[in-house]
């Protein structure tokens, strides 16, 4: 914990420094004071506070949350995320008990200056959020931790000597690690906890999110097909190879990062198509029957195109960034396709093609052929959605599992 403290100490220029100009870049003055440890002063003390790192946590972790409300509507609750995407999604929900916060950076003293001003009544990391500072601390300040939906890959639970001392520290000052599965917890007992510490409560991202029921979009009545989450590299591959299917749906294309908007522009006109064929949403330009592509360059709106998609791309999967979470479409029921690289989701894209609930390709080509298989069969496409809805319900009681554990610790 020494020599951890210690880079903090040697990098804290650097990072102070990103962080001013993160926050100019933004323009949201918020995002440095609060990850300085400041601003706080409309968030009430006693919350309920859950850590997630961006948008797909926040979502994973608002069905529990409005399973607690139900439970003690009395009670506030804090969401805070390293990312202003996390913090829009937290904005969006609109609810008077719930609030947001930028996590402080894991320096002692911006996180002792938050602890003091909120007084949380207990701490939930979600998934892989392992600050060792404000684990610590949260456990000398008499704040019980724990660590929800936990995942831990082989990588980190394999890490060198010095790391997984450090880990082996952290985890003996939480109070409980509730896992996904049998994998994850084996690897948290490879990191140093113990086997006390872990239960398995299952994958809340298994839970259909709260905004399930939200409109879908109207911009168009064009069939298309929609590429979520897309990664640079990802948008070019996939439109040269739907270019090569002449199809007459539209494709949507919603990048992970929207403000790559013009770098995408330029790789799709690579492939051969012009302005007159790409439509912007961050310019609100109008679909009509010559637009080939539609981006979706902007933050918030994804969940209202999958409602009514012929097929679903999950990307982020085709390249070597481990995957997006398949579970977020799979919720609507609609046909899913992803590539090979899915190492960050590997139980829950083994469960969907086991169940022969979505389908797994290994090449741009096969993502074609697949797609034009499924968009000229109907009762594929059908029978795809019919078994991802299967293949759901048994998880639906995940939710009261987790919420059962916290009313057992806190109340």
């Amino acid at each position: 914990m020494l020599f951890y403290r210690l880079l903090i100490v040697v990098f804290s220029p650097l990072i102070l420094a990103h962080l001013i100009w993160k926050s100019f870049r933004l323009g949201q003055p918020r995002f440095l004071l609060q990850r300085l440890g400041f601003k706080l002063k409309n968030i009430p003390q006693g919350c309920l506070w859950f850590h997630c790192a961006s948008v797909g946590e926040t979502n994973t972790i608002l069905p529990l949350l409005h399973e607690l409300h139900k439970r003690h509507p009395d009670l506030s609750f804090l969401i805070t995320t390293n990312t202003t995407t996390g913090a829009e999604i937290v904005a969006r929900q609109n609810l008077p008990w719930l609030y947001h916060a930028f996590l402080p950076m894991d320096w002692r003293l911006t996180t002792l200056s938050f602890i003091h001003q909120l007084k949380p009544k207990a701490l939930y990391l979600v998934e892989t959020e392992l600050w060792p500072n404000l684990i610590m601390l949260c456990n000398d300040k008499n704040i019980p931790v724990n660590i929800i939906n936990a995942r831990l890959s082989n990588k980190t639970s394999g890490s060198n000597n010095w790391v997984r001392s450090v880990y082996k520290r952290v985890l003996s000052r939480v109070t409980h690690i509730y896992v996904r599965s049998k994998a994850d917890q084996n690897n948290y007992l490879t990191l140093g906890a113990s086997q006390n510490q872990v239960s398995i409560l299952g994958n809340l991202k298994f839970i259909p999110p709260t905004s399930i029921n939200s409109e879908s979009q109207n911009i168009t009545q064009r069939d298309y097909v929609l590429v979520a989450s897309s990664h640079n590299d990802e948008e070019y591959q996939i439109t040269k190879a739907w270019n090569k299917l002449n199809r007459n749906e539209l494709l949507v294309i919603a990048p992970r990062h929207p403000e790559r908007r013009d770098t995408i522009i330029k790789q799709l006109k690579q492939t051969g198509l012009n302005s007159d064929t790409i439509a912007l949403r961050s310019k609100n330009d109008s679909i009509n029957q010559q637009t080939r592509i539609y981006l979706l360059d902007t933050i918030g709106e994804l969940t209202q195109w999958f409602t009514d998609a012929k097929i679903i791309i999950m990307a982020g999967s085709f390249i070597h960034r481990g995957g997006h979470n398949i579970l977020e479409p799979a919720h609507f029921g609609k046909a899913i396709i992803f590539g090979p690289y899915m190492e960050s989701f590997v139980d829950e894209s083994e469960l969907l093609t086991a169940k022969g609930a979505a389908l797994q390709v290994q090449s741009f080509e096969e993502l074609g052929n697949t797609i034009a298989v499924l968009l000229d069969n109907k009762a594929t496409r059908v029978e795809l959605e019919d078994n991802l809805i299967k293949t759901l319900q048994p998880f639906a009681g995940i939710v009261n599992d987790y919420a059962d554990a916290i009313d057992r610790q806190i109340f």
